[in-house]
């Protein structure tokens, strides 16, 4: 397996960035007639060189002041910036620009790349390479400097050399693979393709793939590389994937396809800002994140200067960590990262904390103000969207946490009130049926956000602490003295019984019983097999006795009426729609009825 390196080349528009990427792997562009004829890119082009040990993906990104947005989208995700500066003209707007928005990514090495030597003399390079220095210095990057000419093959050669010494950068394992689409295509005999950056996690052409912004599942066709088919793609690897389910007119750039049931998608974002413009309370911008733009507003939090909630006018689905670009119709104001891609409930004092103890990337800290602010635990499943961390971390952080309960199974953090909440809902449960049997699944079937492990903790707390009783598998109130099996027997048989011609289904049963299903089921299984009760469908279960009393009934309709049908079934049984059709469909089961159309008759009675 080759290492992977993705290189975009940036600068000003016609300072040869796409004849040096043509000079080192003779790629020219996409070669659009509209392109070729104007002499530049227009949006992105990719390509790459390769020595059999490592292979460089370049995105030749535009250098027109008019297609920043495309550039941004290149711009995402690569390991390294090739910045291209013509010798002969300078540092231009769009020079500045670019090296501007390349550092707010987060992009921390650059290749400062001096095209057209050719046509500067030696005085004139020298004097640009100072104001490269002085450019720089305002910025904590790192970055060399190449001298080269597309008629020069020992620059070229040198420059070749030196992309392939780049050490691969290591990208985040999340445990679930993103990707930004960038191009969206069809291919004759093919369908629908997509181009983009794996940013995080691998994928592999067994995968289902999940569009967040469609809320969609897609099938994988193929994966390519550079027009080699591969089974598996690596984190960090540009990659084209050929999509099936989809027309490539339903997708768009900047649309986002992940694992179902990782990412959320929110209007609002918590972010920490780094703006080079004066920006107010409000302002309205330009949001870039990943190859998607869409219109923003600033809200800074309490006129804090750095943190601030980022509202979009459409769902985002972002990561922690994840880096923006923020511009109006003209410029580019700043950028930042966002701190907080989940909406919580919080209070403004508790979200400045948050993002504070985000910010650092204390997350025991960020932990801790999250098991205060949700009430009801919080799901660790979504780990690696809230900090940027796999499920495994996040569960020895909230382990560390004192008062911390979590549920390793479920992937989910409960804090001590949240323990004392559940203890309120079991003595609530018990003031109202002091005769409740209660369980883990029973508490988990009433909430649902009440996992079952917590449960049977918060459960066999309170009988240590001498608040329940324990009998077989159940917790119950003090006053409870009956045997619990001949209690379940007789309070679910009796229940049917007094419930006649209209029992309710068998999980209503339960719930109002407070049993958990699976014990009310092996019951309700007793019973039948005793034929004390009869299962006409899987909601409806009739005591045997009010079954023969029904039976009775309805055969006096026919021997009185010649006929039944729902109508007159209704006349003499004020009941839903629901039993009567049961009703007259067990009655269809015996052998001296006929059903014509919907009317029944006795044998006897059409001879």
């Amino acid at each position: 397996m080759q290492d992977n390196v993705i290189l975009g080349s940036i600068g000003h528009i016609d300072h040869g960035k796409t004849s040096l990427i043509a000079a080192l792997n003779g790629f020219w562009g996409d070669e659009r007639e509209d392109e070729q004829k104007r002499g530049i890119t227009l949006d992105l082009s990719f390509s790459n060189l390769s020595n059999g040990i490592k292979n460089i993906a370049f995105i030749d990104v535009p250098g027109h002041e008019r297609l920043v947005k495309n550039m941004i989208a290149g711009a995402f995700g690569i390991d390294y910036a090739l910045l291209v500066i013509a010798s002969n003209e300078g540092i231009k707007p769009q020079t500045l620009e670019h090296l501007k928005i390349t550092y707010l990514l987060g992009i921390k090495e650059f290749l400062v790349i001096l095209t057209k030597t050719d046509l500067a003399s030696k005085n004139t390079i020298a004097a640009l390479k100072l104001q490269i220095k002085e450019l720089f210095s305002h910025y904590n990057l790192n970055y060399s400097i190449f001298e080269c000419s597309i008629y020069d093959n020992a620059s070229i050669q040198a420059l070749k050399e030196a992309l392939f010494l780049l050490p691969k950068k290591l990208h985040r394992d999340l445990g679930c693979f993103r990707y930004y689409i960038d191009r969206a295509f069809a291919i004759k005999g093919s369908g629908c393709v997509v181009s983009g950056t794996l940013l995080d996690g691998n994928l592999n052409v067994e995968q289902k793939i999940w569009c967040c912004n469609l809320q969609k599942s897609l099938g994988i066709k193929n994966i390519q590389s550079h027009n080699a088919l591969i089974k598996e793609a690596k984190s960090g690897q540009r990659i084209a994937i050929n999509l099936a389910g989809i027309s490539h007119n339903a997708l768009k750039r900047g649309y986002l396809l992940t694992k179902k049931g990782y990412l959320r998608g929110f209007n609002a974002v918590e972010v920490c800002l780094d703006l080079h413009e004066n920006i107010t309370h409000n302002s309205e911008v330009l949001v870039f994140i990943g190859s998607l733009k869409c219109k923003g507003k600033v809200l800074f939090l309490k006129n804090h200067p750095k943190y601030a909630t980022l509202k979009c006018d459409r769902a985002i689905f972002s990561a922690f960590g994840e880096r923006f670009i923020l511009r109006d119709e003209n410029k580019t104001l700043g950028g930042g990262k966002i701190l907080s891609p989940i909406g919580d409930p919080m209070k403004k004092k508790q979200k400045l904390a948050f993002l504070e103890s985000l910010d650092k990337e204390d997350f025991k800290t960020a932990f801790s103000i999250l098991l205060s602010a949700h009430k009801k635990g919080f799901g660790l499943i979504s780990a690696m969207q809230r900090f940027g961390i796999p499920q495994s971390e996040a569960i020895n952080i909230a382990s560390e946490i004192q008062d911390c309960f979590v549920s390793t199974k479920h992937l989910v953090a409960y804090g001590k009130q949240t323990e004392q909440i559940l203890e309120k809902i079991i003595h609530n449960i018990l003031d109202k049926n002091p005769n409740a049997l209660l369980s883990p699944a029973l508490l988990s079937q009433k909430h649902a956000w009440i996992v079952e492990d917590f449960a049977k903790m918060v459960l066999e707390t309170m009988h240590q602490r001498g608040l329940l009783n324990k009998e077989e598998s159940f917790y119950i109130s003090l006053s409870f003295k009956e045997n619990i099996q001949d209690y379940l027997y007789k309070s679910i048989y009796e229940t049917l019984q007094m419930q006649g011609f209209e029992p309710i289904a068998p999980y209503n049963l339960y719930e109002s019983l407070d049993i958990d299903r699976a014990t009310g089921n092996l019951v309700l299984k007793q019973l039948t097999r005793e034929k004390k009760v009869i299962r006409l469908n899987h909601k409806l279960f009739i005591s045997a006795q009010s079954l023969s009393q029904l039976l009775a009934l309805m055969r006096k309709i026919l021997q009185d009426e010649g006929y039944l049908e729902l109508n007159n079934l209704k006349n003499h049984l004020n009941l839903s729609r629901k039993y009567l059709i049961t009703y007259l469909d067990y009655l269809d089961s015996f052998s001296d009825i006929i059903n014509k159309e919907g009317r029944r008759f006795k044998k006897d009675q059409l001879c």
